[in-house]
């Protein structure tokens, strides 16, 4: 075999690993040559081999049902290599931001690898060993996945921040989009870094939809070949609302029926496929809320510009921190407009204010917004029913790990470009 000329120091210690290996294949007797000695890739220091690939194989056919037909493999195998590339990338970041994996991260994943797929403690060692397959291959695949995990977040979740102001924005949003569809959708994406691999990453695309509707499982398709942060939970993203995906996906997705799928879909980045798992109509949350609240009510005087009259009606509240401070300036500004509401469904109030009361913190004065009287400002006392609390945190979750998850994939693609990686097979 000849080696590949290096480009750097750290292609030059790949290739003694890499000579290293080769003279101990060739120092060992020609029946002992296995393919656990022969090199499928060097990526920077590290050494991926065949052997490693097989393994990887192995675990992907029997945990998606493929076919293990030659094209099959061959298609497989592909995949598998380019997996295992990104996985020694991601753990090589790891370990460069001091990122650690321990015993209980592999063990709580591995349970919960069994309770998605219903079964019992031990289920997934018995599955292994049914399989004859090494159980350390999975021990790396799931190691690779949380430490890649951890990486991303250590590094750019301090630069994540969810304002208050986007939080209220998307319960509005929620709120605008009561009583419509709501989609769970599941996905699996194939990153497309380079435009000559457009043709083959799409070959396997249209391969997994192909083998999908042959009876592969979905979730186990997308743990071994999604590459979106969503393949840990077997591609299922949740229930997405409006604007949540690209566009020309909601539009395919709005045409299909639950249990159908859409697929290969070239977007931004790569091919996605995508399964509508549910389609639910969700609780207007207005009807499920009351709320006790006060209101100060600012009047737009005749030939006044209602700009103003809102500046005016910011700067007069916002340093009001209870229920009681509103109703004094209530009192000062317009007596007979302002003053405690009491408690009120929410789907009682003014559709102009529905939204606005709901995304509203407790004892903090709202946004000004326009009333029948003028300006007004509102301020929820205290509420009942629906956790507001979860459901912004909740959206903060969402708001987050879309936001993660796109820096992962410039963080992975930036990783690829300047990797040192020497293919072999």
């Amino acid at each position: 075999m000849t080696l590949q000329p290096l480009r750097s120091a750290r292609g030059r210690l790949a290739a003694v690993l890499a000579i290293t290996l080769l003279a101990a294949c060739w120092l060992r007797p020609a029946h002992a040559q296995d393919q656990e000695y022969r090199i499928a890739a060097v990526v920077n220091d590290d050494v991926i081999s065949i052997s490693d690939v097989e393994e990887r194989v192995k675990l992907v056919v029997a945990s998606t049902n493929l076919q293990p037909n030659p094209r099959v493999l061959q298609q497989v195998r592909a995949q598998v290599l380019r997996t295992l590339i990104d996985e020694k990338l991601e753990l090589q970041e790891a370990k460069k931001e001091s990122v650690a994996v321990g015993l209980a991260d592999v063990t709580d994943a591995i349970s919960n690898i069994e309770q998605q797929n219903k079964m019992p403690k031990g289920g997934v060692d018995q599955f292994l060993k049914t399989h004859n397959i090494d159980r350390q291959t999975m021990v790396d695949q799931i190691t690779a996945q949380i430490a890649w995990a951890k990486t991303v977040r250590r590094r750019f979740m301090h630069s994540v921040i969810v304002s208050d102001e986007e939080i209220n924005e998307q319960l509005k949003e929620e709120q605008a989009n009561a009583g419509k569809p709501q989609d769970r959708v599941g996905e699996i994406y194939l990153s497309v870094d380079n435009p000559s691999q457009d043709p083959e990453i799409h070959d396997t695309a249209q391969h997994l939809v192909d083998e999908i509707r042959h009876g592969a499982p979905f979730p186990a398709v997308a743990r071994q070949f999604s590459q979106s942060s969503t393949a840990a939970v077997g591609g299922d993203i949740g229930y997405v609302q409006p604007g949540q995906l690209d566009p020309e996906a909601e539009k395919l997705l709005s045409k299909l029926q639950p249990g159908q799928m859409i697929g290969p879909v070239r977007l931004t980045g790569g091919y996605y496929i995508y399964l509508l798992i549910d389609r639910r109509t969700p609780v207007d949350p207005a009807t499920q809320v009351a709320v006790n609240l006060t209101q100060v009510v600012f009047p737009i005087p005749a030939g006044t510009d209602s700009a103003s009259v809102i500046e005016k009606a910011k700067a007069a509240t916002a340093d009001a921190k209870s229920c009681g401070e509103m109703a004094k300036i209530g009192r000062d500004v317009s007596p007979d407009l302002s003053g405690p509401i009491g408690d009120i469904k929410v789907a009682e109030l003014p559709a102009e204010v529905r939204s606005t009361v709901l995304a509203a913190k407790l004892a903090t004065p709202t946004d000004p917004v326009p009333v029948r009287n003028g300006i007004g400002v509102f301020m929820v006392c205290s509420r009942q029913g629906g956790d507001q609390e979860a459901e912004r945190d909740r959206i903060a979750d969402n708001i987050t790990r879309v936001r993660l998850e796109n820096l992962a994939r410039g963080y992975l693609r930036d990783l690829r470009q300047v990797a040192f990686i020497d293919l072999r097979v």
